[in-house]
């Protein structure tokens, strides 16, 4: 079995599997050197781009090592792009190349123009790809065009290449979470307790701080479980169980919305509220902060079912970098309803009349969570499937 070694940025080299033992260019080959050699020997070997932290390559490259055993005097490169940035330059200028006008991975390019993008493409067309190589076929821009990509793999984008369909998705995913009736009610309180003695200036000021310590800890959250599904190459098998936790916690919202119970078996625990109490009667800022910090705390492990799928999909389709604009985004939107309770308390409105809004239609947002949570969940696990 031939070995895919990733990468290494400090001698930004490809790995070359042929009939050869595995060898790799020396340290002073500049990019320029490399790109030079990959274009000049392209129409008889295949460059592949893939990161070792992406679940969609870590599915083709068994497939493609396989295609390298059998065909063994095809040269084949592999560019690991997790953490090079050389390796990431040189995956743009080969797709300048081939004029693309965006690149993603996993990508393989061969002869003139035959360029497969994403696994479906690599899965079903590689080994005509192999084959054309193997018997002279390739170059040849009229036959390579049988490999131009069809609309249904344009259609099927994943979050990178299609930027507006998942910020819309992040963002809806978001929005949706925030209307969390255990973060409302802990803020109603707050904010009622405040009114009681102190200024509309201060209600606000207490209520933003609280709002923006619940951001910062469900992003640093969020960010810590993505850099460790992303370190430990998990990514398909986090993807497939936060998939079933959004599932199952759906149904749980379900059955508690049917039976009309006053009490959710996802929240906050009971054990707990007597130390969110003493922070609700303390109304301090630095107080108000800790109490958001708190809330964070506890309301992740019970409602983070919609956090967690959205943090499967984009470890699985995304580098790290790549994902930290889209978490901030999700969390941005999920504080959005605690910021708009915040500033129309502020403006007048009574926390009361909203805390009474909260209970009156617990039920049916309990029924509504639910069946968004099960809809995320089984396409998380569709996607990876």
């Amino acid at each position: 079995m031939i070995l895919v070694l990733p990468v290494c940025a400090e001698n930004n080299s490809g790995t070359t599997l042929s009939a050869d033992p595995i060898t790799s260019t020396g340290s002073n080959v500049t990019p320029e050197d490399l790109f030079k050699d990959l274009i000049s020997d392209a129409n008889t070997s295949v460059t592949i781009f893939y990161s070792s932290r992406c679940s969609s390559c870590v599915r083709v490259l068994p497939g493609l090592e396989n295609l390298s055993d059998r065909y063994p005097e095809i040269k084949v490169r592999y560019y690991d792009l997790y953490n090079s940035t050389e390796n990431l330059t040189l995956l743009y200028e080969l797709g300048a190349q081939y004029h693309m006008h965006y690149v993603s991975y996993p990508i393989l390019f061969t002869g003139d123009t035959v360029v497969l993008s994403g696994m479906a493409p690599i899965t079903e067309n590689s080994e005509s790809v192999f084959e054309a190589l193997d018997k002279g076929l390739i170059p040849d821009i009229e036959y390579e065009k049988r490999w131009i990509e069809e609309d249904e793999y344009k259609d099927s984008a994943d979050l990178r290449s299609d930027i507006p369909a998942g910020i819309i998705l992040v963002a809806s995913a978001g929005l949706l979470d925030g209307i969390n009736p255990c973060a409302f009610a802990v803020l109603i309180f707050l904010l009622i307790s405040l009114m009681a003695t102190d200024s509309g200036k201060k209600v606000l000021i207490s209520g933003l701080f609280y709002t923006f310590a619940v951001f910062l800890f469900y992003t640093l959250a969020g960010l810590g479980i993505m850099s460790i599904v992303n370190l430990s190459g998990l990514s398909f098998y986090f993807s497939i169980l936060a998939g079933i936790i959004a599932i199952t916690a759906g149904l749980v919202n379900i059955i508690d919305s049917l039976r009309n119970d006053p009490r959710s078996s996802l929240s906050i625990p009971a054990s707990s509220k007597g130390i969110i109490g003493k922070f609700v009667k303390r109304a301090t800022l630095p107080s108000s902060f800790i109490l958001g910090i708190i809330v964070g705390m506890f309301e992740l492990p019970c409602t983070g079912g919609i956090y967690l799928a959205i943090i499967s999909l984009l470890s699985s389709e995304m580098t790290f970098s790549e994902g930290v604009p889209y978490l901030i985004l999700y969390n941005i939107f999920f504080v959005m309803p605690l910021l708009l309770i915040t500033f129309a308390v502020f403006l007048g409105l009574s926390p009361k009349f909203v805390d009474s809004a909260r209970l009156r239609y617990r039920g049916k947002v309990r029924l509504i969570m639910g069946i968004v949570l099960i809809a995320i969940g089984i396409f998380v696990v569709w996607w990876q499937i």
